[in-house]
């Protein structure tokens, strides 16, 4: 049996990040899910006219899902203020800067003409008061200088109020939800020239579009349906690119699966992340070919395999999307693709590349009879359908028909033979010879 090597890989910067971030040695504590993210982080809190403020947190926060454990016991708080991140415009630059020196530059052929002056208003134009406390109201200005950046709140930020029974710093865990963290796997499946075993690969794409930086991170992913209540933030995606592989863990974790990176990483924002965890040589699968009438007109093909140790395989699958491409004398060939769900180990999985070219199937009504009534009026049918297979493959192959029958129902001759798979549905084996042709015949007796 091959070993199946579980990697992550990390993976280039695709955006600047946000810078400031004050965080201690030890990195957050991140847990991803399909469209949110957990932050966890320890916090050491000054107490600053009154409030205490827990600064650089991502614009994507969600404010009342903060919760706080402090290391003592007696800290609890009273109140919070959600202060949001403060954004730079001409208008709020002005509005800042009223009360104070400013340069105002008018140009007025070719000398322009400058004005300095504490700033009155910006209401009607630029009001001014030079030295001489002269006012000059200026509508045509083609500049304005100010002499420095103002303080302005880059990133969202929480103002508290604590009960504590020793004021000054307070330490304490602070964990958060946020949005813009996001991730999604992506599987490479390679057929064997002989169809009879598969090489299989996975790729996890994570990406950081929550407005913020975390620097030493643990990383740690959920694979799962999680119940909630409020609708996720519209998913946003960004390109992946790769890099060098080291192990990964998972494990099960309440009734979901974690993968989580064996070291810290920085997750800057607007940067995503690639995570090679699963390789794996030669699993064993088998192709098969099914014709469901209820479902296509088409013969169907499905490549089936069962997700444990002896298969070569045996690992908590999260879902994705699976490419298929199969392996030829000259090159690969993408066969095509399906989505896989979340699948535990010892489960069966089937996939469906696609449908075959070169296998026909036509299903008649042959007849149709009412053959009884009872005292309410309810008729019993019987019915008789003929299904009509071709080969034009020069290999032999089997065909799997399964039918969908309605109501309660009896079948009264068949040919071949069927096995009953469930209350409403049969499945007839049938073997075809290269170039040829079968029939599938069934009778059915039903009522509603």
């Amino acid at each position: 049996m091959k070993r199946i090597a579980l990697t992550v890989a990390l993976i280039a910067l695709l955006g600047s990040g946000v810078g400031g971030a004050q965080q201690s040695t030890i990195g957050p504590n991140v847990t991803i899910y399909s469209d949110l993210g957990l932050v966890e982080e320890v916090r050491t809190l000054t107490q600053r006219e009154g409030v205490y403020l827990i600064e650089d947190l991502p614009e994507a926060i969600w404010p009342n899902s903060v919760v706080f454990r402090p290391s003592e016991p007696s800290v609890r708080i009273l109140e919070q203020e959600f202060l949001p991140a403060q954004t730079i415009s001409s208008s709020g630059l002005l509005e800042s800067y009223i009360g104070q020196e400013v340069e105002v530059t008018v140009a007025r052929g070719l000398v322009p003409k400058t004005y300095h002056g504490t700033l009155l208003s910006i209401e009607d134009g630029i009001v001014l008061q030079d030295v001489t406390g002269r006012i000059q109201l200026v509508r045509d200005y083609s500049e304005i200088a100010l002499a420095k950046l103002p303080e302005y709140r880059k990133a969202p930020a929480l103002a508290w109020r604590l009960q504590s029974d020793s004021p000054g710093e307070v330490k304490g865990y602070v964990s958060y939800l946020t949005g813009g963290l996001s991730w999604s796997a992506y599987y490479t499946a390679i057929l064997n020239e002989a169809e009879n075993q598969m090489a299989l690969s996975s790729w996890v794409t994570l990406s950081n579009h929550s407005g913020r930086e975390y620097t030493n991170a643990k990383l740690t992913l959920i694979a799962g349906e999680l119940h909630r209540v409020t609708p996720p933030p519209p998913a946003i995606r960004a390109a992946p690119q790769a890099a060098a592989e080291k192990d990964i863990e998972t494990r099960p974790t309440f009734e979901y699966h974690e993968y989580t990176l064996p070291r810290p990483a920085t997750l800057k924002d607007k940067q995503t992340l690639q995570l090679s965890f699963l390789k794996a040589d030669a699993i064993t699968v088998s192709k098969h070919y099914v014709y469901e009438a209820t479902v296509s007109p088409q013969v169907r093909i499905e490549i089936r395999l069962i997700n444990n140790e002896s298969s070569g395989l045996g690992v908590a699958l999260p879902a994705g999307v699976v490419r298929l491409y199969k392996e030829t004398a000259g090159a690969l060939q993408l066969i095509g693709e399906d989505s896989l769900a979340h699948t535990p180990k010892n489960e069966n999985i089937t996939l469906v590349p696609g449908m075959a070219f070169d296998l026909k199937a036509e299903r008649i009504l042959k007849d149709r009879q009412v053959i009884d009534r009872d005292q309410y009026g309810r008729e019993t049918y019987r019915e008789t359908y003929e299904i009509t297979l071709r080969n034009q493959k020069n290999t032999d192959v089997l065909v799997e028909v399964r039918e969908r029958l309605q109501g309660t129902w009896k079948i009264v001759s068949a040919e071949p033979n069927y096995e009953k798979l469930d209350a409403n549905t049969v499945l007839f084996k049938a073997p075809l010879k290269a170039e040829g042709a079968a029939t599938v015949t069934y009778t059915v007796e039903w009522k509603y």
